[in-house]
């Protein structure tokens, strides 16, 4: 039984049978929030990209010098982490809160096992929030009372999309799912995304995508890896700061020893966009 936020009770629906994106990932971090069947899954995508972990590892950390930037030059205070996964270490309202302590930060999921340990996690939580809810649909994201009182969408907001949007089929929905948040949020605002790609080319990295696709299809279903193409596509209009769309291994900063990109980093696009 878990007790959220308004202090309503409930019994999370959490289904062990199958393997879900949310325990494999955190397995990835080096979580233990995960059953036999995720361990399943997790040994065999080893096998088929065994540097995979190197490569969630190194999100997390473009992540964190993104927040770090919207924060520190883009005078960002309050965030929304839009399919925020399982808690681990350094979570993005952690970092924020040690960067400004009074920020706000919204996590968004709808992910059952997800829902169940983020509001336990931030029971007592003044400025984290956590909605459960379905980030391809901003207009209710953004409807929900929770979000609509804490989030001034008058002020910029800095918007999180870390490995979410390959979950989406269809260009469309997937693009409304970014730009449905964006539009509707004052010039000044931020979205740090990165995505997973295939380029389709024929070329060694497009089977070795393919590949990693498929060893993730039970626990992702439906999943949809982009081109490079589609992924520029999702942030059209959008103002992308230096480096641009780059690959993480691309992203990483000339002489940070913290973080040191492998081949399979070349797997996933990122940016960091301004309204």
């Amino acid at each position: 039984m878990v007790v959220d936020g308004s202090g309503r009770s409930f019994l999370p629906d959490v289904d062990t049978s199958r393997p879900n994106a949310a325990r494999v990932y955190d397995l990835l971090l080096g979580g233990k929030n995960s059953f036999e069947v995720d361990r399943q899954l997790y040994a065999e995508l080893l096998k088929v990209a065994p540097e995979i972990p190197n490569l969630v590892r190194e999100n997390r950390r473009w992540q964190a010098r993104m927040i770090e930037t919207m924060v520190k030059e883009g005078g960002v205070d309050q965030f929304l982490d839009l399919g925020c996964g399982l808690p681990t270490a350094d979570n993005t309202h952690e970092i924020v809160q040690r960067l400004n302590p009074r920020a706000t930060v919204v996590y968004v999921d709808n992910d059952p096992t997800v829902v169940t340990h983020g509001l336990a996690l931030l029971a007592d939580e003044r400025t984290v929030h956590f909605v459960d809810a379905d980030l391809t649909d901003p207009a209710a994201v953004l409807g929900d009372p929770v979000v609509a009182k804490v989030l001034d969408l008058n002020r910029p907001v800095g918007v999180l999309q870390g490995l979410v949007l390959h979950h989406i089929p269809g260009q469309d929905r997937a693009r409304q799912a970014v730009q449905g948040y964006l539009s509707e949020m004052a010039p000044g605002s931020h979205l740090a995304l990165t995505h997973p790609i295939n380029p389709r080319d024929g070329g060694r990295l497009a089977e070795f995508s393919a590949a990693v696709e498929e060893a993730l299809r039970p626990a992702v279903q439906p999943i949809a890896f982009r081109t490079p193409a589609e992924v520029a596509e999702l942030v059209e209009g959008l103002e992308l700061l230096p480096p641009g769309l780059t690959t993480l291994a691309d992203s990483c900063p000339t002489g940070d020893q913290s973080a040191k990109p492998t081949g399979v980093t070349r797997l996933v696009m990122a940016v960091l966009a301004r309204k």
